[in-house]
């Protein structure tokens, strides 16, 4: 006999994300029962891909799914990293964890079970928030030769105003394993405003990064060196697995053109290039 599988249950059509106290998030579960009579169940694995865009007020942040590998509006990607930090979901290599779970056991077991979680954290009063997301989860054979068993596709889409305020939550500084991972300037795809952001990957469930974490100076093309006018606004996004946080200047007339910045970290200066989309 071959591997098979006897069920696969995911979302169907739309999974709209609400507002639970500082979340606006959209939680659903995937499980399937793989099927091999006469061998093993461990070829079988469960994979995740997702494409889609979190935008705040017209701000469209970064997501960061592995190493360089973003989020993207209109090409899927695995939903995570396979190895390492093991953030992607399925993989049988990885350890076993409450939220990605092979049962009875990950090395074998044909009961496969998993929960996620898209969306903001620690959102703040009056703001446009909307996620659109699409997924795709496929079973697959790993074994030599092996293919997609099965696919299935639904999205997460949904958007809201914050009118009334969330629990506050005490923010923190950035922590050791927060990590800078790049600046970019953009535009706000609503006030056509330009925008620096600095993208930081860390942990999900820690406390708000405070706006204040960062000590940041713009360095133009001919040297000039100027601080941002406006203080940063901090949006965090990402699933139960990893999170991406975002400190996005909006920048006013007059103010220069970032070609690099330096930023004090830690009491130490990280210098980075700026890169523009």
């Amino acid at each position: 006999m071959t591997l098979s599988y006897t069920s696969f249950v995911t979302p169907a059509g739309n999974v709209a994300p609400t507002v639970t106290g500082t979340n606006f998030n959209a939680p659903f579960n995937v499980s399937a029962t793989f099927s091999n009579p006469g061998g093993t169940c461990t070829p079988g694995e469960y994979r995740q891909l997702v494409k889609g865009t979190f935008k705040v007020n017209g701000t469209t942040l970064d997501h960061v799914l592995c190493g360089q590998v973003k989020l993207q509006p209109n090409v899927l990607n695995e939903d995570g990293c396979p190895s390492g930090s093991c953030t992607a979901y399925g993989h049988r290599a990885c350890p076993q964890d409450p939220i990605d779970q092979y049962l009875p056991q990950r090395g074998d077991g044909c009961d496969f079970m998993m929960y996620d979680a898209p969306g903001f954290s620690n959102i703040s009063k009056g703001k446009t928030y909307s996620v659109d997301l699409s997924f795709e989860g496929r079973l697959i054979n790993t074994a030599p030769g092996g293919t997609i068993l099965i696919s299935k596709t639904w999205t997460t889409t949904g958007s809201v105003v914050t009118m009334e305020p969330p629990a506050v939550a005490s923010t923190t500084s950035l922590q050791a394993a927060d990590k800078i991972v790049g600046v970019h300037l953009t535009h706000n795809s609503e006030s056509g405003a330009p925008e620096l952001h600095v993208v930081v990957t860390r942990p999900t469930g820690l406390p708000p990064l405070d706006a204040a974490a960062i000590t940041l100076v713009m360095v133009d093309a001919a040297g000039h060196r100027a601080k941002p006018s406006r203080t940063a606004d901090v949006h965090e996004i990402g699933n139960r697995a990893r999170a991406t946080a975002s400190f996005v200047y909006t920048l006013g007339p007059g103010e220069i053109t970032p070609a690099s910045v330096e930023m004090t970290v830690h009491g130490g200066q990280v210098k980075m290039k700026v890169e523009k989309r």
